[in-house]
């Protein structure tokens, strides 16, 4: 009986001294995917140039939250009536952006770069020039991605056209 009992007060001391990984395995806790990837952002951005070129204001809004900001101010209805009177003032748009940095995070994604657009003027030989520094906050909205927040600073010149005499 005294040996049944040393056997079983070696055996447990032994369980508690043994390493941990020789127990039993215990799976890594569950990690959930990001919201958003960085291929998708990225897909998404590339969108955003594509709508904002075509000038079509419908398909450009889709891509904004209805909740959207724009340089920390601007509601969606603003955003709408801005972007609205740039597409109807312009001949063509050109868009050219430089995305520096993709930043995912557990509920979306903070996307930044450089931009410029050149703005052909409606009935006009001008053009006007909006370059700068720009980010937007993406958010999965409804099973799609929408812009949440935009904000950029911006200098712009008018271009004239070449003429000999000023």
């Amino acid at each position: 009986m005294e040996i049944k009992k040393i056997s079983f007060i070696f055996l447990t001391a032994l369980f508690l001294v043994w390493p941990p990984s020789l127990r039993a395995q215990v799976p890594p806790p569950f990690e959930t995917p990001p919201v958003i990837t960085e291929t998708e952002a990225r897909r998404f951005i590339d969108e955003y140039v594509d709508q904002y070129i075509e000038m079509d204001i419908d398909a450009f809004m889709i891509l904004f939250s209805k909740g959207a900001i724009e340089n920390r101010m601007l509601t969606y209805a603003d955003i709408r009536e801005i972007y609205r009177m740039t597409f109807d003032n312009s001949a063509s748009l050109k868009y050219d952006l430089e995305v520096s940095t993709i930043h995912i995070y557990k509920e979306g994604a903070a996307v930044a770069g450089r931009y410029e657009v050149i703005q052909a003027l409606k009935g006009s030989p001008y053009k006007k020039v909006y370059k700068g520094n720009i980010q937007w906050e993406l958010i999965r909205e409804d099973g799609v991605l929408r812009i949440k927040e935009i904000n950029y600073g911006r200098d712009y010149r008018w271009d004239r056209p070449w003429h000999p005499y000023p």
